[in-house]
């Protein structure tokens, strides 16, 4: 399979694994986006490799099906959109269960409403890839 001229939305690509998915994805000559509700960072990292960049925020479900609506479909998506923010992983029994839902609002319904506005409209031969290492994330 080929990526070349397919386009290829990795939300939450200003860093880390998203920004590797869509470093490959353009030196594959992709038409990459990416997107994060970061316009500073993903507009840097998208400069860096030949990418556009636009703003969601899957945390609001309208946001998603806006940015669908504005953007039309995508022939691949990655979905590695993260929040750490004030959560931090330990024993189960120490597990702050407010601050864990809350995380859920992006790696989980965040994925979702992605699927459900974007991931929908894929061709046949697209994928939608979702990463999630909630737990696994050491800081």
């Amino acid at each position: 399979m080929t990526l070349q001229d397919k386009r290829v939305l990795v939300i939450g690509g200003g860093s880390g694994i998203g920004f590797g998915v869509a470093r490959s994805a353009a030196e594959e000559d992709a038409k990459v986006v990416i997107a994060s509700r970061d316009a500073k960072k993903i507009a840097e990292a998208a400069q860096t490799i030949g990418a556009s960049s636009a703003f969601i925020d899957v945390r609001d479900e309208n946001t998603v099906a806006r940015f669908f609506q504005d953007n039309g479909a995508f022939d691949h998506i990655a979905f590695t959109a993260g929040d750490w923010d004030g959560f931090a992983p330990g024993a189960l029994a120490n597990l702050d269960l407010v601050k864990a839902a809350a995380r859920m609002t992006t790696r989980f319904w965040g994925a979702v409403a992605v699927a459900k506005h974007g991931a929908a409209k894929l061709p046949p031969d697209g994928s939608y890839t979702i990463t999630n290492g909630m737990l696994a994330h050491d800081r």
